[in-house]
């Protein structure tokens, strides 16, 4: 699941084109706020950070993409990244900006309850992090930021800092609006220019809820956004930027085809077990009303469905989903299976789902996708052991800055050459 449900048909071209129309007068307002407190040089490293929402490694071989082709020849391309548990969308991204797990920033699911604040879904309010974004980190040391859609990037966190530039989500925001936005920020005089930008693009995701992973609608998705993907390179490649900027193009999980629903709601209210279920695909947290006099029925209700289940806290090693906002119970589908809302429009919403996720991080169908090019990149470098927690370190290194104390990731290392094996003439 990726971007919060659709609330009607797109109007990405109509959008598209106003964009540009006014690009110009839009960029009126940022020239004219005044300088960020440190300094800046133009020729200050600059990081690019574009999430490909829901793309696994195997869409990047599975149809002709030039763009990221060329990352991945010129520049660094892992194998795979491992994503985070749970492996959906907001968890993940929030990991990416933040170095840390969910269970340390607090954004558990796309979904969830907090016994304190309530029911979180979607929800674009940064104080719902519990671990300090890149964008916060950034700009407190003085260097400007901005942000197209990344969870917990509109407003400030509770340092007060937030992205010198932002937007508010929309789904039908194309790919093409945000490389406008990314190249007006870029072009700005140097004392106002972000040298971080962060960008979500739609990815694989939509597509391969509904029509399965690789499906035909999955590559058209993501031949368009890397045409937009190689509109940025080539003006980077005009702007001779290269030797001060670093692209990364990341995601924050895979998919897995579905091949069956269970409806583990209904299955509990049907043994008298008041719950509520929040999620769903491969991964759902259970509040009980009753919590000890139900919780180890409820979990044999799950597994009966062929679903793992376990109390919060007690969970296998890595997965034991201790934060409060994990509910009482944690369930997880293997790969195939989709847990679907309660009731009829939940299950036949479910069976023309062709993909999803949110199942264990060390299933090969969660892989995420991990390339970078530019500044402090080797040509052709394959780093190993690449997780989504090593993301954020990993851009505070190339901009230069200290990696906090608290970050679980580490840096990748893009600057080491692949070992080329001799061979005979």
């Amino acid at each position: 699941m990726g971007a919060p449900p659709r609330a009607g048909p797109s109007r990405g071209t109509l959008r598209a084109a106003l964009w540009r129309l006014c690009r110009l007068v839009a960029l009126g307002p940022w020239l004219a706020l005044p300088a960020a407190p440190g300094h800046a040089a133009p020729d200050d490293p600059t990081v690019i950070l574009i999430s490909l929402d829901g793309t696994h490694p195997a869409d990047l071989d599975a149809t002709e993409l030039p763009a990221l082709a060329r990352m991945a020849r010129h520049g660094a391309r892992a194998e795979r990244m491992v994503p985070e548990f749970p492996t959906n969308t907001f968890p993940n991204h929030v990991t990416l900006v933040t170095g840390v797990s969910p269970e340390r920033h607090g954004i558990v699911n796309n979904v969830f309850v907090d016994p304190e604040r309530g029911e979180y879904r979607y929800a674009a309010d940064p104080t719902w992090l519990e671990a300090e974004p890149l964008w916060s980190i950034v700009e407190g040391h003085g260097v400007l930021t901005a942000a197209f859609h990344w969870v917990g990037s509109e407003g400030p966190w509770r340092s007060g800092r937030a992205p010198r530039y932002w937007r508010p989500f929309s789904a039908d925001t194309p790919e093409s609006e945000k490389v406008d936005a990314i190249l007006g920020w870029l072009a700005l005089p140097a004392a106002r220019r972000p040298r971080l930008v962060t960008a979500w693009f739609h990815g694989a995701d939509h597509a391969a809820h509904r029509h399965g992973p690789r499906s035909g609608p999955v590559l058209a998705a993501l031949r368009e956004q890397d045409a937009e993907l190689g509109r940025l390179l080539s003006a980077l490649d005009a702007a001779r930027a290269w030797d001060r900027t670093t692209l990364i193009v990341v995601s924050d999980h895979g998919m897995a085809p579905v091949e069956r629903t269970v409806d583990l709601a209904s299955a509990l209210a049907g043994a008298g077990v008041e719950a509520r279920v929040h999620g769903g695909g491969g991964f759902v947290t259970v509040t009980l009303e009753r919590p000890a006099a139900d919780r180890e029925r409820a979990l044999s209700i799950a597994r009966e469905l062929g679903l793992e289940a376990w109390a919060r806290g007690q969970g296998p090693a890595g997965l034991e989903a201790r934060h409060a906002r994990f509910g009482e119970l944690v369930v997880v589908a293997p790969p195939g299976t989709a847990i679907s809302s309660r009731g009829l429009l939940g299950r036949l919403r479910a069976a023309f789902t062709g993909g999803g996720h949110g199942h264990r991080p060390g299933e090969p169908s969660m892989s995420a996708i991990f390339l970078a090019l530019g500044r402090g990149v080797a040509a052709g470098a394959r780093p190993d052991g690449v997780r989504a927690r090593d993301v954020a370190p990993t851009v505070l290194t190339l901009l230069g800055l200290p990696v906090p104390d608290g970050m679980e990731g580490r840096a990748i290392a893009l600057s080491v050459r692949p070992v080329q094996e001799e061979t005979s003439k």
